[in-house]
């Protein structure tokens, strides 16, 4: 007579036990390792990105009452995103505080514990190994680190995501149990007592954790990041096929209904948590959306949204990525019909107590093509829901972090294919594998580099704090973005933003910019701004009236810094004073700055750096002719390794020396560019005028390697 154990009643020294014991420790610390790498990779150079305007937003909607927070997440008039993530942000920033590292490790830690749902699922639709190389993947995977490092929803609505699938599979038992494949031997006489009911116990334990981890990851995912409703169809898909899946496998009666009445009610949770969230959502969609045709375009968009996912942004020739990403298709490709091997069949005259592939490397029984048909429908249905979608909203393919949740996807998919390699030819498989994960770790460092930067608010504000006067002010256009710049510039800096609808008519600027004309000088910042802006009239109206003193590109901003008062009666305070004759013209003061630097510049005016100097002239009579001083960057011989930059809309061509006044001191801004290959070492910023001998010094200047 068969005997049923539960695992409880084995003794220690049962041979398959103790095997098991052993495999489920090594999983655990492999798993561990993963996850411990997923933590290092993003909190690497985690604020090596300033803040850009998005992140801006969420400490701002996090900064607020939590009731507001959900008052305005639950309607998305004023904002377009749920409440959840801001109210984990709110909570979260009120523990460690808004600093950029703070703010951002949230994401981290979520964004990390994606490998252990993520392992969980590859281990059920490929084996131990598969969910192994899965789950490193989504570790290491670029576009992942990348929104894990990002205060904002994308990545932690991606980790519910994959708790909610992983509850699906869970409900289903299509995952590894923690008690292995126990084969025991015909015992007599049976058991009585407790051991009867094990069977059953067992089998609960997984029906009721995976229906409270679908509530709860899909309701979470949902509440962060509306689009995680395209998943929706990817659960209710998987219940319909792990039902198949049973019948076919012979399941009846007590052992599929459970499953059955388990993955309707927790579906069914899903969606009535979700309507009214939904509700609004429909109402609002259609407000500032842009309809489309369905599937417009969606072959190129497919193509993009594999090479993002795959290796995120790194820089590498054309021909590259497109290898790159027809490779990636191939192994995704690979991983979704790869018929991974099937279980070996029980000994004679034993009986299985509980499945796992803990054990051993068995196979579990979503594996084989139904584990690739699961991943299919995970990749296909929410884009064809997507391209459907196109008729309502065009833009719903329009940012690669938009459909996030696939990218998980498609790793363990990579995974899938280097198990069904492995378990085939060893050789073979670790040679693949190492080559995978070569590749993606050769594209990570990409995150971390100046090409791909993020708007760059803090660079912004410490640009115009070293160079801007006690008497100058900020002027940020459109209005919406100046969140981004106030979390870095000091309070005490005047800044205006006046400007929030299009901008068509030259008189709706001249009002409020006439308003500002009691400023020494005007740093204007922009970003976003062409489509409220298309014709430049703001920076316009500047430039027609008044010289340039600097211009500045961050990564996502245009800085450009206008000198109202570039006429005085008297040299500005806090200029050392000098007294350097030219002939007709006489130097009073001069200033040079920064006092170091390096050659070569990635942020503000690529490729090289400048060193910005302000000087201060006057005439005792009318020149009675133009007079153009030259800057230049010298070394201790004399050569010249840096020349001012020729602008026609500097002080010195909008204020010709022909038209000075006597006794008027007239401020002219110069930026003086390095060459990129100025080797380091002490360099002197020299004047000097045709047909003068004074060569004046402005001071010294470090370069720095």
């Amino acid at each position: 007579m068969n005997v049923e154990l539960s695992v409880d009643q084995l003794p220690a020294s049962a041979p398959s036990f103790r095997r098991q014991q052993s495999h489920t420790a090594r999983t655990a610390v492999g798993l561990l390792a993963i996850l411990g790498a997923a933590l290092v990779v993003r909190l690497y150079g985690l604020t090596y990105h300033s803040f850009w305007f998005d992140e801006a937003m969420s400490t701002l909607w996090a900064a607020r009452p939590a009731g507001q927070i959900w008052q305005v997440g639950m309607t998305l008039v004023q904002d377009k995103h749920p409440p959840l993530y801001y109210l984990l942000l709110h909570f979260w920033t009120a523990l460690f505080g808004p600093g950029d590292f703070a703010v951002r490790s949230l994401g981290v830690l979520i964004g990390a514990l994606a490998v252990l749902p993520a392992f969980g699922i590859g281990a059920s639709l490929g084996g131990r190994r598969a969910g192994a190389l899965g789950a490193l993947f989504v570790a290491l995977n670029p576009f992942l680190v990348w929104y894990s490092q990002e205060a904002r929803m994308f990545m932690p609505a991606t980790t519910f995501v994959l708790v909610g699938l992983y509850g699906t599979l869970l409900i289903w038992d299509a995952r590894p149990r923690r008690s292995p494949d126990i084969m025991l031997p015909n015992l007599q006489p049976p058991l009585a007592g407790p051991a009867a009911g094990a069977p059953g116990r067992v089998a609960t334990r997984p029906l009721v954790a995976g229906t409270v981890l679908v509530v709860v990851g899909f309701v979470s995912a949902l509440y962060i990041y509306l689009f995680s409703a395209l998943v929706l169809p990817v659960a209710g898909a998987w219940f319909l096929l792990l039902w198949w899946r049973s019948v076919r496998s012979g399941g009846r009666g007590a052992r599929t209904w459970p499953s059955i009445v388990a993955s309707a009610a927790a579906l069914t949770a899903v969606i009535v948590l979700f309507f009214p969230l939904a509700r609004a959502a429909w109402s609002v969609s259609g407000q500032e959306s842009l309809p489309g045709r369905a599937f417009d375009g969606l072959v190129l968009v497919l193509r993009r949204l594999l090479g993002a996912y795959s290796f995120g942004w790194p820089i590498w020739p054309v021909q590259a990525l497109s290898g790159g990403a027809a490779a990636a298709g191939l192994l995704t490709l690979a991983g979704l019909v790869a018929p991974l091997g099937k279980k070996a069949p029980p000994a004679p005259g034993a009986t299985v107590v509980a499945r796992s592939v803990v054990y051993d490397e068995a196979i579990p029984a979503a594996a084989g093509r139904w584990g690739g048909m699961l991943l299919a429908l995970w990749l296909g249905l929410p884009v064809v829901a997507g391209g459907l979608l196109m008729v309502r909203d065009r833009t719903m393919f329009a940012e690669t972090r938009y459909f996030i949740f696939l990218a998980p996807a498609l790793c363990l998919a990579w995974g899938r294919a280097l198990a069904w390699l492995w378990e085939r030819q060893r050789v073979a498989g670790m040679t693949v594998a190492v080559l995978a994960f070569g590749v993606m770790l050769a594209t990570l460092p990409a995150n971390w580099s100046a090409p791909n930067r993020r708007e760059a608010w803090r660079e912004a504000a410490a640009l115009i704090e070293s160079q801007a006067g006690p008497n100058d002010a900020v002027l940020v256009e459109p209005d919406y973005v100046y969140p981004a710049l106030t979390r870095y510039l000091p309070a005490s800096r005047p800044i205006y933003y006046p400007f929030t609808d299009r901008l068509d008519d030259p008189a709706a600027v001249d009002a409020p910019l006439r308003g500002l004309r009691d400023y020494g000088a005007i740093w204007l910042v922009q970003s976003h701004h062409e489509e409220l802006d298309p014709h430049e009239l703001v920076a316009g109206w500047f430039g027609a009236r008044y010289p340039l003193i600097t211009e500045a590109y961050p990564a996502g901003i245009a800085l450009h810094a206008f000198a109202q008062r570039y006429r005085s009666p008297d040299l500005p305070a806090g200029v050392p004073p000098m007294n350097e004759d030219f002939g007709k013209i006489r130097l009073l003061g001069c200033v040079a700055q920064p006092a170091s630097l390096r050659a070569r510049d990635d942020l503000y005016h690529p490729p090289s750096s400048w060193v910005h100097v302000t000087t201060y002239w006057t005439a005792a009579v009318p020149p009675g002719e133009d007079i153009y001083p030259q800057v230049r960057l010298k070394d201790s011989e004399g050569r010249v390794w840096g020349e001012r930059l020729e602008r026609p809309r500097d002080a010195i061509h909008v204020w010709p020396t022909s038209r000075w006044q006597p006794g008027e001191v007239v401020r002219v801004d110069y930026d003086v560019n390095l060459n990129p290959i100025t080797p380091a070492g002490t360099y002197r910023v020299e004047l000097s005028v045709v047909g003068s001998e004074s060569q004046p010094s402005c001071g010294d200047t470090t370069v720095m390697k």
